[in-house]
This record gives structure tokens, C-alpha cells and sequence, in this order.
């Protein structure tokens, strides 16, 4: 089976089109953070929480959309999204879900 194939297989799954969106969502809000200089640490002041729970989440863990909308909030940032219909696979091009954080 080709790569291209198994992606295919693998997006009919809600398990991994959750945990593809939940590693999407995470790495865009540290791309914020890096951008902006705010550590782990800073982040889990302005929201009140331990930096291990920063942490958690930032690894995947515990990310809703509540959780994501105090975490725009103490970053000052938005989302957008853009839902799509599955138009090609891997390597050519996401064309799912597409997020942009500012």
C-alpha cells in the first residue's frame, strides 16, 4: 500500500482526523508563543494554571474549544478556520482543515 493510500485510509478515521487537528492546533499556538517570546511559564500565569498543564496541553492533552479560547485570550491572538472538502492526499497538499492563528 502506498503512502498516499494509507493517509487516505487513515483520514476516514475520526480518531486520527482528531489527533492530526489536536498536533495542528498545539504547534500553531507555540508558533504564537515563539513569535511573541512568551514561555510555558508566562502563559500559565495569564491563564491561572501550573505550567504542567501548559505543558499537557501544548502536548496534545486536554485541548477543547474552551480551553483553546483561554488560550487565544491570554495570548491575545484569533483563529480562523476554513473547512474544506478533501480535494487531493499527501504529498501534494493538506487541504482538510486549515487554521490560521494571529
Amino acid at each position: 500500500m502506498s503512502l498516499s493510500a494509507l493517509l487516505k485510509d487513515c483520514r476516514k478515521d475520526p480518531d486520527f482526523v482528531f489527533e492530526e487537528l489536536v498536533y495542528d492546533i498545539a504547534c500553531e499556538l507555540k508558533r504564537i508563543m515563539e513569535e511573541r517570546g512568551i514561555t510555558k511559564k508566562q502563559l500559565a500565569q495569564r491563564l491561572g494554571v501550573s505550567p504542567a498543564y501548559v505543558s499537557k496541553v501544548l502536548g496534545g492533552s486536554n485541548i477543547t474549544l474552551k480551553t483553546l479560547a483561554r488560550i487565544l485570550a491570554a495570548l491575545e491572538a484569533d483563529v480562523s478556520i476554513v473547512l474544506k472538502s478533501r480535494k487531493s492526499v499527501f504529498p501534494s497538499g493538506v487541504e482538510d482543515v486549515a487554521f490560521k492563528m494571529d
